[in-house]
């Protein structure tokens, strides 16, 4: 079965793992011209642990990864709202951990000896054929292929390529991320601050910890990578805020959530954020599209070449109703915590200060759950 794989992210690099541990060598391509050592964090919960271990990968995530023990949820002025001990959540599932993008994307590459990545290849256009996918690559090779994949992101250009409708939508956020220094926070604890139009978060991995705010409003032009100076004076009623001064390096993106109402168009077929591009409010976006290429690779392995399009139909049923509860859930989350009324914030505050932990949880552990449908 010949398979390209557009996109050596965490899905691509995940389905090409699962291929390669039953002997499927697929071709994996990326523009970028080297890994990044910078990126943010990632948190994977269990249903994205779940498809390390299959992969025998879970020793090397734990030695490069943070188990999140608690959720501490804070007011606009500081004070404790909520705290969540995800370790009597994750009795039963397991801990959420949290590890730099780069490294989770190191173990994958790593796996099952190792996936070579083309790297500064990109596809210029592609034909359907028959059973086949005709790629043409920018320096001027032809290639046949029984399946496309792909996994290049939110900006996808196999989406383009292959003419598949996409919606977007703007979020009215802008994200600054940044890593501060170890003991920033305590150990094992996500810290979130939730005020009038702006997030505060904090993410602790082993040996440093991810910064994160949003602030919703109508932004300009293209989204700075840097602090912006009016708002400056909020940097000290913050902790988090506090260790921007000694930032090396700060990051900057304007939040688009993405949609596809059909992942498949003959032999190409989308997956992770090329497939939906959630926004990051209940962090679950990179173990959904790990899950997703599990899913994928157990479609595929049903059938032969002569019949991918099966796989792909029973791809797309399996996880299309999955990835869209979770993206109307991620947008929901994100209106509850990004409020613009000083009333509603109030009632939202009391009502997750006194809601029940037992109903919380339940919810909690509906995203989080730790099984492949």
């Amino acid at each position: 079965m010949r398979i390209l794989i557009v996109g050596g992210g965490i899905a691509g690099l995940t389905l090409a793992a699962r291929l390669r541990q039953r002997g499927v060598r697929p071709t994996v391509i990326d523009t970028i011209s080297s890994y990044s050592r910078h990126g943010s964090a990632i948190t994977l919960w269990p249903a994205g642990s779940r498809v390390l271990r299959d992969l025998g990968l879970w020793n090397s995530f734990i030695h490069t990864s943070a188990p999140l023990r608690r959720y501490v949820v804070h007011d606009r002025d500081g004070a404790v709202l909520r705290t969540f001990d995800l370790e009597r959540l994750g009795a039963r599932t397991g801990l959420p951990r949290a590890t730099p993008r780069a490294e989770l994307l190191a173990i994958l590459e790593s796996a099952n000896g190792g996936t070579p990545v083309d790297l500064e290849t990109e596809v210029a256009r592609m034909r359907q054929i028959g059973s086949t996918v005709r790629v043409r690559f920018a320096d001027g090779r032809e290639r046949d292929f029984d399946l496309v994949v792909g996994a290049d992101g939110l900006r996808s250009r196999t989406r383009q390529q292959a003419r598949l409708h996409t919606a977007e939508r703007r979020f009215g956020w802008r994200i600054w991320c940044w890593w501060a220094r170890r003991g920033s926070t305590p150990p094992g604890e996500l810290h979130e601050t939730w005020g009038l139009r702006r997030i505060v978060a904090a993410y602790p991995t082993q040996d440093r910890v991810a910064c994160f705010v949003a602030i919703s409003g109508a932004f300009d032009g293209t989204a700075p990578h840097h602090w912006p100076p009016s708002d400056r004076r909020r940097i000290d009623d913050c902790v988090i805020l506090r260790t921007l001064r000694d930032a090396d390096r700060v990051e900057c993106l304007d939040l688009v959530e993405v949609t596809v109402p059909q992942w498949v168009r003959g032999r190409v077929v989308l997956l992770g954020d090329a497939a939906a591009g959630l926004v990051p409010t209940t962090g679950i976006g990179a173990s959904l599209a790990m899950e997703s290429a599990a899913v994928l690779d157990d479609e595929l392995v049903r059938v032969d070449a002569a019949h991918i399009d099966i796989a792909l139909t029973r791809f797309a049923r399996r996880r299309m109703p999955r990835v869209d509860a979770e993206q109307h859930r991620a947008r929901v989350v994100g209106d509850v915590m990004m409020l613009e009324s000083p009333v509603a914030r109030h009632f939202r505050d009391l009502g997750l200060r006194y809601f029940p932990t037992p109903v919380l949880c339940r919810e909690l552990d509906r995203w989080n759950r730790g099984r492949t449908p």
